[in-house]
């Protein structure tokens, strides 16, 4: 970060950084839009120069200009220290929110197949129902009637292979008879 801040910008954030917990520091940061390593570094500095503040003679903006702003940071958090060393956190996996978002994944996967099987076989009724809608009572008559027609007849069935129709009813009689 190059941007020059103001001591005044620098003491805010530092109290402000002091006074709240360490999980507070990435709201901070993002608050004011610097990095968390800076918001540390600036309560460090506050803390070890708090006496040299209120001493009588001190003037905050002379010492501001004339302090280098590398800090050493000790604590006892390896993880902190292994984050500020590396620039990165650790991402341990959250194993209940990986089975949770899983089983919601595969809860709605299945919600959505039984609801297309569902739809399927919606679309197959209707479309049965339409069908059955358009052959009327009448149209299935008239084909009996056509059907019984030509039980009920004579008539050339192949006339080169010399087969012929007979009705239905003398075909049974002959059977009954012979």
């Amino acid at each position: 970060m190059s941007e020059k801040f103001s001591s005044e910008f620098k003491a805010e954030i530092a109290l402000e950084a002091a006074t709240q917990a360490r999980v507070v520091i990435k709201e901070i940061a993002k608050k004011h839009e610097v990095s968390e390593e800076q918001v540390i570094a600036w309560a460090s500095k506050l803390e070890d120069e708090a006496v040299d503040i209120f001493s009588p003679g001190a003037n905050v903006a002379e010492q501001d200009e004339t302090v280098a702003e590398d800090v050493d940071i000790s604590t006892d958090d390896e993880e902190l220290i292994s984050a500020v060393e590396h620039g990165v956190m650790n991402d341990d996996l959250n194993f209940k929110r990986l089975l949770f978002w899983t089983g919601l994944g595969t809860v709605l996967i299945v919600i959505f197949i039984i609801g297309a099987v569902q739809f399927s076989q919606y679309s197959l009724f209707e479309t049965q129902k339409k069908v059955s809608a358009e052959d009327s009572p009448s149209d299935i008559k008239e084909l009996k009637a056509e059907q019984n027609k030509i039980l009920d007849t004579y008539g050339v069935v192949d006339l080169e292979e010399g087969i012929y129709r007979i009705p239905i009813d003398s075909a049974i009689n002959r059977i009954a008879i012979n």
